[in-house]
C-alpha cells in the first residue's frame, strides 16, 4: 500500500508544479494576501521587479510582506496596497512604494506586450482590469472551482508561497530571474562598451514612455489618493527608488527624478523618499543582475540601507532620504 500511495502522490506533484510555473506571479500574490489576512505583517511593500529583486524580506526589520512583481505600476501598487492594510490581521505600520523613475508614465494595462498580466493576474485577483479592453479569463483562477485536483494544486501553490514568504526560494533563485541571462548574457562578464550598449538599450526603452502624459496625469492623481488613503490609515507613505547601474542611472532621464520630487513635493500630506541613487559608493557592477535590477548582494545592500531609512536613522542631518 506504501508503494501505491506514494506513486498515487507523485502523480500529483509534476501537475501541481506545473499549475504553480503556469500561474507564477497570481499564485504569489495570492499567498502574500492570504498570509497577510491569516498571519498579518507590520511592513508592506508594492512595486516592481526592481522592489521584488532589491529586498531580502527575512533580513528586514520586523515582519514583512512584499507585494511586487515584475511590471507592476503604480494603480496596481494601490489596489495591493488598499486590500492589504484592509485585511490584514495586523496593524500594519510601514507601507513602502517602490516608484522607478519612469513609473509615473506607465501604464501596465494600456501596454501590448503585458496586457496578459490583466487576464493571468490582476483580473483574476481583484477583478479590476484598469483601462484593458482586451478578452479576460471569467473562471476563478483560471480553472474549474469545482474540480478537486485542480483546487489541490492551487492549495500547493499557495503553501509553497507561504513558506518561502518571497517571490524567490527553492524554485526560483533570484539569478534565474536575469533578462539578460536567457540570452547567455552575464553582467560581470561584459566589457564597459558592451555594458553601454546594453545601458542605452534600456534606457531608451523607459524614456520612450515620457510621451505618455495623460498616463501621467492619471498617476498623479493615484499617487496623491494612495498618500491621502495611508495618511487616513495613521501610516506615512515611504516612496523608494532602488539603485541602477551608473550607467543605466547616465542615459536616462533626468526629467523624470525631478517629476517624481515635485509630485511628492507638492502633495498637503507628509511623505518619506529615498532615492538609493543618492549612494552611488555603495552599490557597484557587482551588485547587479543587468543594468536595474540587482543580484542577492546588492538586495542585501539595498535592504540593509532601506532598514536604516525605517528605523529612523534616515533624515536630513544624516543625509539618508528626505522627509517631503
Amino acid at each position: 500500500m506504501g508503494g501505491y500511495i506514494n506513486d498515487y502522490l507523485s502523480g500529483l506533484l509534476q501537475p501541481a508544479m506545473q499549475y504553480l510555473w503556469t500561474n507564477y506571479d497570481y499564485c504569489y500574490l495570492k499567498a502574500m494576501h492570504e498570509k497577510n489576512r491569516n498571519v498579518g505583517c507590520k511592513t508592506i511593500i508594492a512595486g516592481s521587479s526592481h522592489a521584488m529583486n532589491g529586498i531580502v524580506e527575512t533580513e528586514l526589520p520586523g515582519s514583512v510582506i512584499n507585494f511586487s512583481i515584475s511590471s507592476q505600476d503604480v494603480y496596481f501598487d494601490y489596489l495591493n496596497v488598499k486590500r492589504a492594510v484592509e485585511e490584514g490581521k495586523q496593524r500594519i505600520e510601514n507601507c513602502i512604494i517602490n516608484i522607478g523613475y519612469y513609473m509615473l508614465y506607465q501604464d501596465l494595462s494600456l501596454s501590448k506586450t503585458l496586457g496578459y498580466l490583466m487576464s493571468d493576474v490582476y483580473g483574476p485577483l481583484f477583478g479590476d482590469v484598469h483601462n484593458y479592453t482586451g478578452e479576460i479569463v471569467p473562471a476563478a483562477d483560471g480553472m474549474d472551482s469545482g474540480d478537486w485536483k485542480q483546487q489541490l494544486y492551487m492549495d500547493f501553490a499557495h503553501r509553497y508561497f507561504e513558506r518561502e514568504s518571497s517571490y524567490y526560494g527553492e524554485l526560483k533563485a533570484r539569478e534565474q530571474n536575469n533578462r539578460l541571462l536567457a540570452n547567455g548574457v552575464i553582467w560581470q562578464k561584459l566589457t564597459e562598451e558592451e555594458k553601454e550598449s546594453y545601458a542605452i538599450e534600456r534606457t531608451a526603452d523607459h524614456n520612450r514612455l515620457k510621451k505618455h502624459q495623460a498616463s501621467r496625469d492619471e498617476n498623479g492623481r493615484i499617487v496623491r489618493e494612495m498618500v491621502e488613503y495611508l495618511h487616513g490609515k495613521g501610516m506615512k507613505p515611504m516612496f523608494v527608488i532602488f539603485p541602477f547601474t551608473r550607467l543605466y542611472n547616465k542615459y536616462i532621464d533626468p526629467d523624470y527624478k525631478k517629476d517624481i520630487f515635485g509630485l511628492l513635493d507638492s502633495l498637503p500630506l507628509e511623505v518619506e523618499f529615498l532615492d538609493m541613487n543618492d549612494f552611488p559608493d555603495m552599490f557597484g557592477d557587482e551588485d547587479f543582475l543587468d543594468t536595474d535590477h540587482l543580484n542577492l548582494q546588492g538586495a542585501r545592500k539595498a535592504t540593509r540601507l532601506l532598514g536604516s531609512f525605517m528605523a529612523g536613522v534616515g533624515n536630513e542631518d544624516d543625509g539618508i532620504g528626505e522627509s517631503l
